[in-house]
């Protein structure tokens, strides 16, 4: 029996590394493949610690997630700035640079003949010096990693998080910061894994370089792709599928070097199987979040005087004397533009005139060459993105970029400021109020939903939205983010009059409840019936500003843009 219970620790060691790589593969969306070397340092620091330093378990462990957990955070920085294989090879260096350490500072690690005489967990009085003795402490610490790493899944924080795989640039736009949220999921998987590393130093009492090569961290990666990427249940199954699978094989009576080859050509085929029949594994994601019945009662109809703002006509946001260069390419050559509280200003223009770029100076998607962004009379100089957000001003896209993996629900859910479980500490020191919380936030979900028509497809995923009903879930995300001022990055375009005629009708009941709106827009019918003042872009510049029907009428205007 004991060789069944060596296996079975073996597989909630494995368990736990899928399971904590999963929130960086799976979750955040980042590739990487530093695992194993974050699974070493957790084994090595544990174990230095104890056998040369005389600490006592416990405190050694406790070293080991944290020290690791830094290191994680370290190892994201690359990830702030690059992605995709750019990522893969700064990652996988990481993982050569870990164990070329190990190899080679032999004082403290070693060498290449590792470290042995590692003491033995004590528990409750007793050493754990079987397989079935560490069995049970081996599976309540796979079971409760799982359930914190189920906890952030689930919560507000997990939510952000598959918000930025989907798209870094909407997470942005409503308030997330990706920064933030890269460095903690990379120092939560980092330090699950230095849980795994720690126990198993204990648990062989020895370690050596050999044991956290880079085929650990793609047989690990393996156990996510077959399990199911972004399912925490799927990672755990995919462990014990490979972990065990090997052990079978050797119970067929095939000469070794057959074995090797079998249990390889298994490996590759069934992953292959996987990959074309099944890519998102055998347990695909499932993060829906059902409505509870409490929420949909206390959902109501949303309240105009909850949104109503200052007089109207004040100024909210302004650009003055705005300049953006991109080497010798002059998007923005002095843009001025004062958007005014409870008024609907268009932007109009012919392609490449700048409007896209005024939008993106106003939010700090782009930083201006010179000039001055205010908000009420207050800079926003060098403010990020999410930090406009929270300076309550928010915008679209023109490509709409929906979280489209995510329901509707979820979508607008997500944008809510403010949330308690959009720090981690909350979701583990606060469950209640943090579950308390997004019950309200979902009745808030419905009231905005509804109030552009979209109540009845909550559950539904994004993707299966129609192209207006996409427009619409953008205005509902935007809603949701409380901002005093919205800008529209073409809201209107490509919809048919009918579809026209459900959403302008939202446009100007957002400006009557005293929002700031400035929409960029092509349609001139549109700008007639639903902009109060229209500024007209060239160059780079505001060359005309006014009501709409005035600029329609200058010859000017007409000659260079309406004909």
């Amino acid at each position: 029996m004991d060789y069944v219970y060596h296996v079975l620790v073996m597989v909630c060691l494995y368990a736990i590394l899928a399971i904590s790589f999963n929130v960086v593969i799976g979750l955040a969306g980042l590739f990487a493949l530093s695992h194993a070397a974050f699974y070493a340092i957790g084994a090595y620091t544990t174990a230095i610690l104890t056998t040369q330093y005389g600490v006592p378990v416990l405190p050694a462990l406790v070293c080991g997630i944290v020290l690791t957990g830094v290191i994680g955070a370290i190892a994201a920085l690359p990830a702030l700035r690059i992605g995709g294989h750019y990522l893969v090879v700064v990652t996988l260096a990481l993982q050569i640079i870990v164990i070329d350490v190990l190899r080679n500072a032999q004082g403290l690690t070693g060498g290449p003949d590792g470290i042995s005489g590692i003491p033995r967990l004590t528990l409750f009085g007793q050493t754990l010096s079987t397989p079935g003795s560490f069995l049970v402490l081996a599976a309540a610490v796979a079971a409760f990693v799982y359930l914190i790493t189920h906890m952030l899944a689930f919560s507000p924080f997990g939510r952000a998080l598959r918000a930025m795989r989907e798209d870094e640039l909407a997470a942005q736009s409503i308030g997330k910061n990706v920064v933030a949220l890269k460095l903690i999921a990379f120092a939560f998987s980092a330090a699950s894994a230095a849980i795994a590393g720690s126990l198993l130093a204990h648990y062989i009492t020895f370690v050596s370089p050999q044991s956290f090569s880079i085929d650990e961290t793609i047989l690990v990666l393996a156990m996510i792709i077959l399990g199911g990427t972004g399912n925490l249940f799927g990672a755990a199954a995919g462990a014990a599928i490979l972990v065990a699978l090997p052990e079978l094989l050797k119970l067929m009576a095939l000469p070794v070097g057959t074995a090797d080859l079998l249990r390889n050509a298994f490996y590759g085929l069934m992953l292959i199987l996987i990959l074309r029949f099944r890519p998102e594994g055998i347990f695909p994601e499932r993060y829906r979040y059902r409505l509870p019945e409490s929420a949909k009662r206390a959902a109501g109809v949303l309240e105009v005087d909850a949104w109503t703002r200052p007089v109207r006509g004040e100024v909210t946001l302004a650009g003055n004397d705005l300049h953006k260069n991109f080497g010798g390419i002059v998007a923005a050559n002095g843009v001025d533009l004062e958007l005014r509280s409870g008024i609907v200003t268009g932007l109009i223009g012919p392609n490449g005139a700048g409007k896209t770029t005024a939008f993106n100076l106003l939010t700090g998607f782009l930083t201006p060459t010179a000039g001055r962004v205010s908000m009420r009379g207050l800079p926003l100089a060098d403010r990020r993105p999410h930090r406009i957000v929270r300076s309550s001003i928010a915008r679209s896209f023109q490509d709409l970029r929906l979280f489209k993996r995510m329901t509707v629900l979820e979508n607008v859910l997500t944008a809510f400021p403010d949330q308690l479980g959009d720090r981690l500490w909350n979701v583990f020191l606060r469950p209640f109020a943090v579950r308390a919380q997004d019950h309200a936030n979902m009745a808030r979900a419905l009231e905005v939903l509804d109030f552009v028509g979209l109540r009845d497809r909550a559950e539904q995923s994004a993707d299966n939205l129609s192209y207006a009903e996409e427009k619409l879930l953008v205005i509902a995300r935007l809603l949701a983010t409380d901002a005093e001022v919205l800008l529209l990055d073409e809201p209107l375009s490509g919809l048919d009059p009918t579809t026209l005629d459900q959403v302008l009708p939202i446009v100007r009941r957002l400006a009557e409840q005293g929002r700031t709106i400035c929409l960029i827009e092509h349609n001139l019918d549109v700008i007639r019936e639903v902009c109060d003042v229209t500024a007209y872009l060239d160059g780079g510049k505001v060359l005309a500003f006014g009501k709409p029907e005035e600029l329609m009428r200058d010859p000017k205007l007409v000659e260079r843009y309406i004909q």
